[in-house]
């Protein structure tokens, strides 16, 4: 009945709407931001400022909450677009399992939205006129990214373009924005400091789209893993991981990221282990647990990377 359709979910459904697994891809560059402005403190141009640790948990939180607002837009335009249905591989939209309505999701990402924008406003208020303009335009840039993501009349994930909004998004902008919340001064070091975790979270969206390869032709989508075809993304997926590696060894040999941040290679038993599942991909024999996958390899590598700064900067 209406009624039942519209009664309040329970606080695991609200949870589930949010899909907390897929926060790594804005935590580790929130974080990550924050510590390379730390590491980079004194040196390049950089001044030597004072860490902020209450500012850098209020970013964290702000990347988090416009990620999770992000999520609920998805599922809601997915959901009225007829391109998420009960049958999609790893299906996790709240809509389609009808385990809350459109007005509960418009709800949830309006509170989301409200929170990262509280988040904003304090950080911008902390950096002082000076220093605001940066935050706002990336505050601002943030919030239409998060909404235009799947949204009419841009639908960015839908015209092929989702992989370099991601990439700008969840890599460029969040490394640069926690950098600059501590450091306030505008710079390329950690736009491209951000390139490992990057080519890795584009990967997440990447491997997304192969799993949904039919489903995605079937609704007139258009993504790279579409462009590429089957074989073809599978080794966008190898250069993106192996790419990722790369730029770290290149990072370190130029002096731009710590050599402890070579630790990294820690985790290329799990790269490998990876690729392998990637590679068995293919219909009928579709693992539903593959972008969990990919998300937890993202993650790994950047809790990595992250403790390589650690203790580079403790050294």
């Amino acid at each position: 009945t209406r009624r039942s359709k519209l009664s309040r979910p329970a606080p695991h459904v609200w949870l589930l709407a949010l899909r907390p697994f897929s926060f790594t891809a804005s935590i580790v560059p929130a974080v990550y931001g924050g510590l390379i402005a730390l590491a980079l403190r004194g040196r390049h141009g950089i001044p030597d400022f004072r860490f902020d640790g209450f500012s850098f948990f209020v970013t964290i939180v702000g990347c988090v909450a416009v990620h999770a607002a992000s999520n609920l837009v998805n599922d809601f335009f997915d959901y009225r677009s007829g391109v998420d249905q009960p049958d999609n591989f790893g299906a996790v939209n709240v809509l389609v399992r009808k385990l809350m309505s459109p007005v509960h999701v418009s709800i949830e990402a309006a509170a989301a939205f409200a929170l990262a924008a509280c988040c904003g406003l304090y950080l911008v208020l902390q950096a002082g006129p000076a220093a605001q303009w940066p935050l706002v335009a990336l505050i601002v840039f943030g919030a239409l990214s998060a909404y235009f993501y799947t949204a009419p009349p841009f639908a960015f994930k839908n015209r092929g373009f989702g992989d370099i909004q991601v990439m700008l998004s969840f890599a460029l902008a969040m490394v640069f924005g926690a950098f600059y919340v501590q450091a306030h001064t505008l710079s390329w070091l950690p736009i491209i400091d951000a390139l490992p975790i990057g080519l890795l979270v584009v990967d997440i969206l990447h491997i997304n789209n192969l799993r949904d390869l039919a489903t995605d032709r079937a609704a007139g989508i258009t993504t790279i893993a579409i462009a590429f075809g089957e074989a073809g993304a599978k080794r966008l997926h190898h250069a993106y991981v192996v790419g990722a590696y790369a730029v770290t060894l290149a990072l370190v040999g130029f002096s731009l990221l710590s050599p402890w941040t070579l630790i990294v290679f820690a985790s290329v038993p799990a790269a490998l282990k990876l690729s392998r599942a990637v590679q068995a991909l293919g219909a009928p024999d579709i693992d539903p647990m593959i972008v969990v996958k990919t998300a937890r390899f993202h993650a790994l590598f950047g809790a990595l990377l992250i403790l390589g700064l650690i203790i580079g900067i403790a050294a």
